[in-house]
């Protein structure tokens, strides 16, 4: 992080302030004479002003960033320059921002912009600062402005004759010069070029919409009369200082978010870097920033114009789509092959000072409305922004999804997209074209499975326990796909112990979990929205990086079947070749069975780079031929280090990456590999298992079945991101770290994109369960052989599971209770509360809610301290979540043994933590390797002794001197950057305990406690009942979850006081939300146990009851869409909290701990929220499939942390209750998350 930026937070946090995600209002409005008025600014700040709702603001009222982009007034500058032979052409204007730290850098920046326009000729006519009027805005919104610096220019005297198009070409050459210097040099953090050309120029700030033209002094100015001009405001779901990211940029506004950003980052440094080039991304740089940079190189270096441009970028969804002609089909088909989608929901207005435009993404989720008049064409956000008067106006109407409306001011006509595409498809004979570059694979020969063979060394177990596979991996995951052709459903949440803390499981993509999309990009209905996605395949290297009569192969989908790759291997159209990805285990040597696995994947990553200097099309990376010798390198390492070797090399574009392995058994294991960097997979222990458990006849059936369910929960699992095409998620990294140290240094070249915040694995343990699970293999006979490891059921001798047996077994000995009356106690020193609390207490007031005095006087029952006891030995000893490896701080005032010393102090581990809370010691550096400790109380040198004995033993492979005087250890370490130095340095003292009388009274503390949202339906109605009544009798909060729940239970304490809105919205009806007992209407946006999935109730559990109460069909299954289908943005998300307001009741929203979720909490409070939810992926839920529940989501814990960090970061931690759902079952969980 820049040391001279203001986002420059020097202390480790989890939540990063640069990173950004928005959603705002667009929109353009052009004369169609092309004439230069002052009225086109005074509509459009009417347009402005119309849409405050559409931007966000802080609690100070400082806006989220808004701005236009104007054609260059001709008037305005002539009288500026005072020039009165100014022509248009003839001049160009540059817009600066300096860099933020102005009293020490603004002459560097100055003398950089100098240097660079001598070098390119551009003589400079003006320097100016762009006036503005900060009475328009409030004092803090002034602080948060930059100051603009425009340079009026001329033309060089080699371009004096030149066209237009040239000149302008030579400006854009000179602007990158600018901004790769300018981007690089730390020091001038916060420079940005707003714009630079001889045709428009762009104004902008972290402005509020209505501020933008009365704040821009130019912009009221009557002789600035303009054309065209297209506007933006924003609303960012991240309030950190980022005025360089407001909008509109050079050539386009953007209201969305482009779910594909980070791939399309990757792919343009593997393109540039295929040049010979390096790409430059400002620091902080948002989605529609990139987009941008993006769109300039395709019109600047690829000499494209914009509308062909934004087409090839943003594609229709042309692959299903029978209405197009085939000449456009076939153009469509043709930018695929080598085009990069810029996916997701996208809004877009562009111009280049001849042709603006707008066009909608494909499927069409944002809206823009379109005007014209006898004089205007405008297409905005909104219907309505400009009060035309109705005889003026022509025509109305709207973008619709995948479509495109532009103005040519060349011909003064205006295009839609049937015609744009429709000229551009006659431009070239793209038929021909397709013809020459491709094949498809249904066109190849067949090859029949009788063809393959099947001799092996390891027979058929064997080589599904050699590929890491054990039983569940079958029975639970691949076996219910060849049955039914679906994924298993199954109930509650995984809960298995962090991957850190559990190593019995084999393969690499449990370390990954799938990232998905919440509020500000929803996830898509993979269902409703399947005419709109693909999963279309292009192999071989890309058009435009191979020789002219290279082709590629087209296949349908990325899972191969083995007659398919034989296919593949047969033709000679597209070169082909494999490589094994095998390796010797070294079964007794740790380390050299470590440097083993990583010399074969470099050599391996050699072969790739070679084969591709060849211009190999297809390099298929296969462990098939493993054996007593030979274990397979773990697949996803391999393919992430080809990928990465390639795209360092410069070759990415060259060749195609197949997986032919052995460790495929689920969908997530299909996504893993596809995410980074394969372009299709052949499963091998899917034909194993069908060839071994099923008959001949039956083999390509199931073979289909599985095709088809993994291919389904692949699209689902693209949804669960918003994207749309198979080829947007390969190679795109679109997962988090699942507790695997991706910053280790020898994994950290394969995984260079993924962060891990807490840690985890590291290479070295990936090396030995390889080596592992083959030498498993040896010792497997048949298949009761392969290991059974208690994943999903938990076994005695395996990991922990949050909800586990001895859970379950503690709650029924909670809970299973005769129903007793007793006696009333009576008072005992003026206390209700009886010296000794009976399990059956609660009974002794029956079933009423219980006063305050009631539930400060209640103890805590045997019961509950044999739950909690037994609950936390469990835990202890198996932990199953991240809060179970945390502990309180240490307290040593009682310590008199060093056995003392070494229980409490020794459960601090050494490199799992970043400082270490005592209580009762005080450490004080007094160089960089002395220390004087002292005892805070109870000091004595016997105690001295014992502490001083602990730290010998502790420590006893380091080297130190300890000596003890005056009640004080002085400890000194021979190298300061040793373990103990480290130890020593990180110590902080406790806080201080308070008194028991200080803290909240029970039921103040008891109101901020709420229940689990489990549906009515998920649970039977008694249990449904039974929680919220027990929640209320003690003053807690209880949850409906999604389904709603009988009106008769309203204004009782049986009723729920939290309502829950979910996408499917279940339940919900007027009389919901009449209820007089509800306090809190909670948003579900996502859930702990399935995120960025719907809710989903299989068939069997639709009863009458339930049927009626939900809106359903009794036995017909209900599934929630992923996205609530009126809430595709973070301004339609406020839109619903504001409605929803309409209770008079508070309304929350309810997240899912994922990586960024700090970034969307910020926004959700901007949105209005009162109450944020942060859900972890150990929450229960009533069915969802096995791989949603086990590579879904994070710890609570982390994500808690950083909505918490980013809040307060924010100043917005004081404007909402933070509320955390993840499995909590004792008071300690709740006191860890709190």
């Amino acid at each position: 992080m820049n040391v001279y930026s203001e986002l420059g937070n020097k202390e480790p946090m989890l939540y990063n302030a640069e990173q950004s995600q928005d959603s705002c209002g667009v929109g353009f409005i052009t004369h169609k004479q092309s004439k230069q008025t002052h009225d086109l600014l005074l509509k459009s700040h009417e347009a402005l002003c119309t849409i405050p709702h559409r931007g966000g603001m802080s609690a100070e009222g400082i806006g989220d960033g808004a701005g236009v982009n104007i054609d260059l007034s001709l008037k305005f500058f002539r009288k500026v320059t005072g020039k009165a032979d100014l022509e248009l052409g003839q001049f160009g204007v540059a817009n600066f921002f300096f860099p933020e730290d102005h009293d020490h850098f603004d002459s560097a920046a100055n003398e950089l912009i100098e240097r660079h326009f001598k070098d390119f000729g551009l003589p400079i006519i003006q320097w100016r600062n762009v006036p503005v009027d900060i009475s328009v805005i409030n004092a803090a919104a002034a602080k948060a402005q930059f100051p603009i610096k425009q340079v009026v220019f001329g033309r060089p005297e080699h371009l004096k004759d030149a066209g237009y198009s040239e000149f302008e070409s030579h400006i854009q050459a000179a602007l990158l010069d600018i901004e790769v210097e300018g981007f690089t040099r730390p020091e001038l953090a916060g420079f940005y070029p707003l714009s630079m050309s001889s045709r428009t120029q762009v104004y902008k700030g972290r402005l509020n919409s209505f501020e933008v033209i009365p704040y821009f002094i130019d912009l009221y100015d009557t002789d600035h009369e303009i054309s065209t001009l297209f506007f933006h405001t924003r609303f960012s779901t991240n309030t950190a200082p980022a005025t360089m990211m407001a909008q509109p940029f050079r050539y386009m506004a953007h209201n969305g978010e482009l779910n594909t950003d980070k791939k399309n980052r990757l792919s343009e440094n593997a393109i540039a870097r295929q040049h010979n080039k390096n790409i430059c991304f400002p620091c902080g740089q948002s989605d529609s920033g990139r987009l941008d940079q993006t769109l300039t190189r395709r019109i600047n270096e690829d000499n494209l114009d914009i509308v062909t441009a934004v087409l090839a970028m943003m594609p229709p969804a042309w692959e299903n789509d029978t209405t197009l002609s085939p000449e456009v089909r076939a153009m469509l088909e043709y930018f695929s092959l080598y085009e990069e989608k810029n996916d997701g929901p996208a809004a877009l207005i562009f111009n280049d000072g001849i042709r603006v435009g707008a066009r909608l993404d494909r499927l069409g989720l944002r809206p823009l409305r379109s005007i014209e008049t006898k004089e205007y064409l405008a297409v905005m956000s909104e219907a309505g922004q400009i009060d035309f008067p109705p005889q003026d106006v022509l025509k109305r109407g709207r973008i619709e999804a995948g479509g495109m409306l532009y103005f040519d001011h060349s011909t003064g006509e205006a295009y839609n997209s049937h015609q744009v595409m429709e000229r551009l498809a006659k431009e070239k004979d793209y038929q021909a074209l397709l013809v020459q570059r491709s094949l498809h694979l249904s066109s190849l020969p067949k090859v029949d499975s009788a063809e393959l063979k099947y001799n092996h060394d390891f027979n058929i177990d064997q080589q599904h326990t050699a590929y890491s596979l054990n039983q569940e991996s079958f029975r639970f995951l691949l076996d219910p796909m060849l049955a039914t052709g679906m994924e298993k459903v199954s109930a509650m949440g995984y809960g298995l112990a962090p991957n850190a803390l559990y190593s019995a499981e084999g393969g690499m993509s449990r370390y990954f979990s799938q990232r998905f999309a919440q509020v500000t990009n929803p996830p898509l209905d993979s269902i409703r929205e399947s005419d709109g996605m693909t999963l279309r395949v292009a192999l071989g290297a890309k058009p435009t990086f191979a020789a002219g009569d290279s082709m590629q192969l087209v296949i349908d989908t990325p899972i191969l079947q083995r007659t398919q790759l034989e296919q593949i291997r047969r033709q000679s159209s597209v070169a082909t070749v494999t490589f094994d990805i095998l390796y010797t285990p070294d079964f007794d040597n740790a380390v050299n069975n470590e440097n083993v696995l990583e010399a074969a994947i470099q050599a391996v990553c050699a072969q790739v780079e070679q084969a591709a200097q060849n211009n190999v099309g297809i390099i298929i990376l296969s462990d098939i031929n493993i054996s007593k010798d030979k274990a397979a390198i773990p697949a996803l390492l391999m393919i992430a280090a080809a990928n990465q070797h390639l795209v360092k090399q410069g070759l990415r574009f060259n060749s195609s990456l197949i997986a032919e392995t052995g460790q495929v058994a689920s969908p997530h294991d299909v996504a893993t590999l596809l995410g980074f960097g394969a372009s299709a997979i052949c499963p091998l222990t899917v034909h194993n298992r069908v060839l071994s458990h099923y008959p001949a006849d039956q083999h390509q059936k199931i073979l289909y079945n599985y095709q088809k369910g993994a291919e389904k929960s692949l699209m689902k699992t693209m949804g669960k991101f918003g994207l749309c095409t198979v080829e947007s998620y390969i190679g795109g990294e679109f997962f988090e770290s699942n507790y695997l140290d991706t910053d280790e240094p020898r994994l950290r070249p394969y995984f260079p994109n993924i962060h891990a915040s807490v840690g985890g694995v590291r290479y070295t343990d990936i090396a030995a369960s390889s080596a592992e699970w083959h030498q498993k293999a040896l010792a497997v006979k048949e298949e009761k052989d392969i290991p059974f490891l208690g994943l999903f059921k938990e076994r005695q001798d395996g990991a922990g599971h949050s909800y586990g047996n001895t859970a379950v077994r503690e709650y029924i000995n909670m809970t299973d209770e005769a129903i007793l009356y007793t006696p009333t106690p009576q008072p005992v020193n003026g206390s209700i509360k009886a010296p000794e609390v009976s399990d059956t207490a609660y009974l002794d007031f029956g079933y009423d809610k219980r006063t305050p005095e009631q539930i400060d006087n209640f103890g805590i029952t045997p019961a509950y301290r044999s739950f909690t006891k037994n609950l936390y030995i469990e835990r202890d000893a198996r932990p199953a979540a991240l809060r179970d490896i945390m502990d309180f701080p240490a307290d040593v005032s009682h310590a008199q043994s060093i056995e003392d010393f070494d229980r409490i102090l020794g459960n601090q581990n050494l490199r799992g933590n970043v400082n270490y809370l005592i209580h009762g010691l005080q450490v004080k550096q007094t160089a960089d390797n002395a220390f004087n400790i002292s005892l805070t109380s109870n000091a004595s040198s016997q105690r001295l002794e014992q502490m001083a004995a602990h730290y010998k033993k502790r420590f006893a492979g380091e080297s130190f001197n300890i000596a003890i005087a005056n009640d004080v250890l002085t400890l000194t370490a021979n190298n300061a950057d040793s373990l103990l130095a480290n130890y020593l340095s990180s110590i902080k003292p406790a806080p201080e305990p308070i008194a028991l009388a200080a803290v909240q009274p029970a039921h103040e503390i008891t109101t901020t406690l709420a229940s689990g949202a489990m549906s009515h339906g998920a649970l039977l109605a008694e249990a449904h009942e039974a929680v919220a009544q027990g929640t209320n009798i003690v003053g807690a909060l209880s949850n409906s979850g999604e389904g709603g729940e009988h009106h008769s239970r309203f204004n009782s304490l049986r009723s729920s006081k939290i309502k829950q809105f979910a996408s499917g919205r279940f339940g919900v009806w007027a009389g919901y939300l009449a209820d007089p007992t509800i306090q809190e209407i909670e948003i579900k946006i996502a859930q702990g146990a399935k995120p960025g999935e719907g809710g989903q109730l299989p068939a069997a559990k639709v009863s009458v009851e339930i049927a009626a109460l939900r809106g359903g069909t009794p036995k017909v299954e209900l599934v929630s869409p992923p996205p609530h289908h009126d809430t595709y943005s973070i301004e339609d998300l406020g839109q619903l909290i504001h409605d929803a307001k309409a209770a008079r009741i508070k309304v929350g929203v309810k997240l899912v701990s994922s990586e960024g979720i700090g970034t969307i909490a910020v926004g959700v409070a901007k949105a209005g929220a009162d109450v944020i939810n942060v859900a972890g992926n150990t929450g229960g839920t009533g069915a969802a499939a096995v791989t949603s529940l086990k590579n879904s989501g994070r710890s609570p814990e982390i994500g808690i942390a950083e909505v918490h960090q980013a809040l307060a970061v924010n100043g917005l931690r004081d404007k909402v209750v933070l509320r955390c759902s993840g499995a909590h079952q004792g008071g300690t969980d709740v006191v860890k998350s709190a």
